[in-house]
């Protein structure tokens, strides 16, 4: 199917297309702004010889993956996670981002009650020690937490 953007042809609704659509355009905006005005595909392909272009239409649009002069390759890799967003889709399939999908990470945080005299300070009624202490206990910090 080819036309201008905007032609009925070019419209399949928003669903998966069983064919590839050819869009005539005049300007880089002018495709991304057509992109745009549809729902989120579950893949977003960008051929170009100008890096550019593939980093404009990136950072521009919105998709469930991305490849820039490559329409295989991504799907192939199971380091990558494959899967949409929005309409077409929602989770990360591929590899462990297929398990991580359809598992539960549960937090859990194992303590002995033998130590809760030395935990007395976080209990009422607060010296002005214990709340020092909190409070330097609560403050955010840049960290990062594994999950097991």
């Amino acid at each position: 199917v080819s036309g201008r953007a905007g032609d009925r042809a070019c419209d399949a609704g928003g669903d998966l297309w069983a064919i590839l659509p050819l869009v005539t355009v005049r300007s880089l905006d002018e495709a991304i702004e057509f992109m745009n005005r549809r729902e989120k595909p579950l893949a977003l392909y960008a051929f170009s010889k100008r890096s550019q272009v593939i980093k404009q239409v990136l950072a521009r649009t919105s998709s469930g993956g991305f490849c820039g002069n490559d329409g295989f390759m991504h799907m192939t890799l199971s380091s990558l996670p494959f899967g949409g967003v929005g309409t077409s889709g929602m989770g990360r399939y591929h590899g462990k981002f297929s398990f991580d999908t359809f598992s539960n990470q549960r937090a859990c945080l194992l303590r002995s009650p033998g130590m809760e005299k030395i935990n007395d300070l976080r209990y009422p009624p607060y010296s002005s020690r214990n709340l020092r202490v909190l409070l330097v206990a609560m403050e955010e910090r840049c960290c990062s937490c594994t999950l097991l």
